[in-house]
C-alpha cells in the first residue's frame, strides 16, 4: 500500500503544526506563557516540542517519496514539472515578500527590513534569507528539486545498501559542521556558500527516505501486518508518547530523522475521523503560507 495524495498532504499539514509547536514552545517560557504541566523543571509543552523537531525530516520525506514516484512514472516530463512546482513557489514566495517585509516592514518602520534594495533583490532570490529565519529550507527545497533527477538516477543505479550508508555519513557530518563545528572565513559569501552545502547534505537523507520507504517498506511484510492490526489508535498514541519519551532521554535533534520516519509508518496506519481529515485539508492547502509567514508576527 502507498501513501497516497492526501496522506502525504496531510504529513505536510501535519510538519507545519509541529513547526509551529517547534518555534513556539522549544523556547524559555518566562514571559510568554503559564505551563499548567511540569515534569521535573520542564515543561510538559517542552517535551512535546522535542519531538516536533521532526517537522523538516517529515516534509524532506514526503518531497523526496511524491517526486520519486512521479520520476519513476514519466521520467521525460519529470524535469519539467519541477520548473513549473519551481514557478508557483516562487510566485507565491514573491506575494509574501511584497506583504511582510516589504509592506509591513515599511509600515513599521522596522530597521533591517526590509533594508536596501540589494537586500530586498537578494531576499527575493530564495538563496538569502536574512528576512525569516525558517525560510533557510527554501533554498534547501529548491536545490532539490532541481537536482532530485540526479540523485533519484544515482538511487536507480547504485547498490542501495552503499548508497544509504554514503547519504547516513554525509548527514552525520554535516549535521556536525552545522551544530558544533560552525566553519567560519572572512569573506561573506564563502560562508554562505558552505552554509548552502552543510544545509543541503544534513536534509538529504531525511528526502532520499522518500524512495527508500517507496521501495522496501510499502510493499514488505511488515507494512502489510500492520495494516491487518485492530486498534490501530491506540497503536499509534502508544507509539507517539514513546516517541516523545525517547526524545526526552536524547534531547538532541540529530534522531529527528528516526523519529520522523517511524511516525510517518504509524500515521499512514490510521483511518482518520472525517473531522480531522477536513482539518488537514485545510491546513495542507495553506501549509506553504504558514511556514513562510509564520516569524514575522514576532520578528516585525
Amino acid at each position: 500500500m502507498e501513501i497516497s495524495k492526501k496522506q502525504s498532504n496531510h504529513l505536510k499539514a501535519i510538519a507545519i503544526l509541529m513547526m509551529l509547536c517547534l518555534h513556539l514552545f522549544n523556547r524559555d517560557y518566562n514571559g510568554l506563557f503559564s505551563p499548567l504541566i511540569f515534569i521535573g523543571e520542564k515543561p510538559l509543552s517542552f517535551y512535546i516540542s522535542l519531538f516536533c523537531d521532526a517537522c523538516v525530516p517529515i516534509f524532506a520525506f514526503v518531497s523526496g517519496y511524491g517526486l520519486y514516484i512521479k520520476f519513476e512514472k514519466d521520467k521525460v516530463s519529470f524535469i519539467k514539472s519541477n520548473l513549473i512546482r519551481i514557478k508557483k513557489l516562487y510566485i507565491n514566495f514573491w506575494l509574501i515578500i511584497i506583504i511582510f517585509p516589504l509592506g509591513f516592514g515599511l509600515l513599521f518602520n522596522t530597521p533591517d527590513i526590509p533594508g536596501s534594495v540589494l537586500t530586498f533583490l537578494l531576499n527575493s532570490s530564495g538563496f538569502y534569507t536574512s528576512y525569516n529565519p525558517s525560510w533557510w529550507f527554501l533554498t534547501t527545497y529548491i536545490l532539490f528539486v532541481v537536482s532530485s533527477s540526479f540523485w533519484f538516477s544515482v538511487f536507480n543505479r547504485i547498490h542501495k545498501f552503499f548508497f544509504f550508508i554514503i547519504l547516513l555519513i554525509l548527514y552525520i557530518v554535516s549535521f556536525y559542521l552545522r551544530n558544533y563545528k560552525t566553519l567560519d572565513f572572512e569573506l561573506p559569501f564563502i560562508n554562505w556558500f558552505l552554509r548552502q552545502v552543510i544545509l543541503f547534505f544534513c536534509t538529504l537523507f531525511q528526502f532520499m527516505l522518500g524512495p527508500y520507504l517507496y521501495k522496501f517498506y510499502m510493499k514488505s511484510y511488515l507494512n502489510n501486518y500492520l495494516h491487518t492490526l485492530k486498534y490501530k489508535g491506540i497503536l499509534f498514541l502508544i507509539g507517539i508518547l514513546l516517541l516523545i519519551f525517547l526524545h526526552a532521554l536524547i534531547p538532541n535533534f540529530f534522531i529527528a530523522p528516526f523519529t520522523g520516519i517511524v511516525f510517518i509508518i504509524l500515521f499512514i496506519q490510521l483511518k482518520l475521523h472525517k473531522n480531522i481529515v477536513l482539518f488537514l485539508d485545510f491546513m495542507s492547502k495553506h501549509s506553504t503560507n504558514i511556514w513562510l509567514t509564520h516569524m514575522f508576527f514576532y520578528l516585525i
